[in-house]
């Protein structure tokens, strides 16, 4: 299974309603999340690949690849290319990701965000736990 596609997604809510870290540290989360690997074709990735998810309280209702409209609505838009994305999926801290500029929010509410920074990491490494592969480089 590659990563960002139809059936990681499934696996990531998955991996995030068996977490029960995940569960605590979101329980008064909700709102909508996309995690969007912008394209790289030296990487594999032709183009952008955006993953969205229905999260409340602790809980995934739903996930699938996210639409322009998903884009244009979600709650939280996570932005990273691949080589960041591997490193998170690979278990680095997805704040220290953001904080060197590898990871942006690309929409959303930083100071809304922080109070569930916990939230953020659980859901990071429920999606490294998913597994799936990364296309090989070219060249």
């Amino acid at each position: 299974m590659e990563v960002f596609t139809q059936p990681w997604c499934t696996a990531c809510c998955e991996q995030l309603n068996a977490r029960e870290a995940y569960r605590q540290a979101a329980a008064e989360w909700e709102g909508s999340v996309v995690l969007l690997m912008t394209a790289d074709p030296a990487q594999g990735i032709d183009t952008d690949r955006a993953v969205f998810m229905d999260l409340h309280h602790g809980a995934c209702l739903g996930s699938r690849m996210a639409t322009d409209a998903d884009l244009a609505s979600a709650t939280y838009v996570f932005q990273a290319g691949p080589a960041a994305w591997k490193r998170l999926l690979s278990g680095a801290d997805p704040v220290a990701t953001a904080m060197t500029g590898a990871l942006k929010l690309a929409r959303g509410n930083l100071f809304a965000l922080a109070r569930y920074a916990a939230a953020a990491r659980e859901m990071v490494a429920a999606a490294g736990e998913a597994g799936g592969t990364f296309p090989p480089p070219r060249g």
